[in-house]
């Protein structure tokens, strides 16, 4: 706390001593912050519906993750065509009948930027194309490097057009670009409390978009900044491209997190509904898997007709694929799952040939 703070204080406290009925300046900042027991506080207002639940709350910071050209950008378009009412997606729908989007793009040049605006134009009913801006950041800086009172930061930008244009939905893509290194634990701190006081501020969701790191299973977002955004967010979502489908899942959330959803790209390059490419896909996968299953299980079954004990089959199951005996039990249970070994006492398995 600085020097003002407790001058002001004792300042109070003295008038207080000699004026008891005066509220004091702690007296009042405790009634400003305090939870009111007797008050029935509302749920949060959340801007779209993704599979019948409620996403994307007003008020918080949400992060969008994923790794390098996974698809974040094109996710970032996706939500804002749904909040401006696009019906191109199952399942996902606006929750705010009329408002406002500011899309802000640090990473890229105008030209790239422009293309933003073109998907998201093509996704979105005409009459809402008037409801959202798409700033390029690029050319501005993360602090002033002159006294020109004409310049601006990126942050100073972000914060003073929200504060302008009242948006109820918020898309900083990327947020690593209003720092110098997301890295450090201060300067990481100090940006993510400055956002989600503005998202409080101004009642709105702010929507970052973070890279996940390098590693191929490490699905942490990058540096100290990574680790505050796990920490303040309301929800984390992932994006990852599984063949031509990008797969979104709601990883973390304080509130209920939402289903996954897929979309796909047209030959022009514009997010469309990816469901039945993704249930095509998963099929495909699954019979794969069964059919890698059952070449597992013929190994060790030389005459399907003979039924053997469970610990003969995972005493096999070892020695004949050189496995463990965790493995050996995980193939062992989901043979028994997909049907392709059966019982009649719950203690001798047969091969089950059709």
């Amino acid at each position: 706390m600085n020097d003002d703070f407790f001058s002001k204080l004792e300042e109070e406290t003295r008038e207080r001593l000699t004026n008891p009925v005066q509220e004091t300046f702690i007296e009042r900042k405790k009634r400003e912050y305090a939870i009111n027991p007797d008050v029935d506080y509302p749920d949060p207002e959340y801007v779209i519906e993704i599979g019948g639940t409620p996403t994307l709350p007003k008020g918080n910071l949400i992060a969008l993750s994923a790794k390098w050209k996974n698809g974040k950008t094109f996710l970032c378009d996706v939500l804002t065509a749904v909040f401006l009412g696009s019906e191109r997606f199952a399942g996902c729908r606006t929750l705010v009948s009329q408002g406002k989007v500011s899309f802000y793009d640090t990473e890229q040049a105008e030209t790239d930027t422009s293309r933003i605006r073109k998907v998201i134009d093509a996704m979105t009913p005409e009459g809402r194309h008037h409801d959202y801006d798409v700033y390029c950041l690029r050319p501005l800086n993360i602090d002033r490097t002159s006294e020109d009172s004409d310049e601006i930061t990126r942050y100073e930008f972000i914060s003073q057009t929200i504060a302008y244009d009242k948006p109820d939905l918020v898309i900083i893509d990327g947020i690593a670009d209003l720092l110098y290194n997301y890295n450090d634990v201060i300067e990481s701190q100090r940006l993510v409390n400055r956002l989600a006081a503005l998202a409080n501020e101004h009642n709105c969701a702010i929507v970052v978009v973070m890279h996940q790191n390098k590693g191929l299973h490490d699905k942490n977002m990058k540096g100290h900044l990574g680790t505050m955004l796990n920490q303040k967010c309301s929800d984390v979502f992932s994006v990852e491209k599984c063949g031509g489908i990008f797969v979104v899942r709601n990883t973390i959330s304080r509130h209920q997190p939402c289903g996954d959803f897929v979309f796909k790209l047209t030959a022009d390059g514009v997010p469309e509904d990816g469901k039945a490419e993704r249930q095509q896909q998963l099929e495909i996968k699954r019979q794969d898997e069964q059919a890698k299953l059952r070449e597992q299980i013929s190994i060790c079954f030389e005459d399907a007709t003979v039924a053997l004990k469970r610990s003969d089959i995972i005493t096999l199951f070892k020695e004949k694929l050189g496995i463990g005996t965790s493995k050996a039990y995980d193939i062992f249970n989901a043979a028994v799952k997909a049907g392709l070994l059966s019982t009649n006492d719950n203690r001798h398995y047969f091969m089950k040939l059709t």
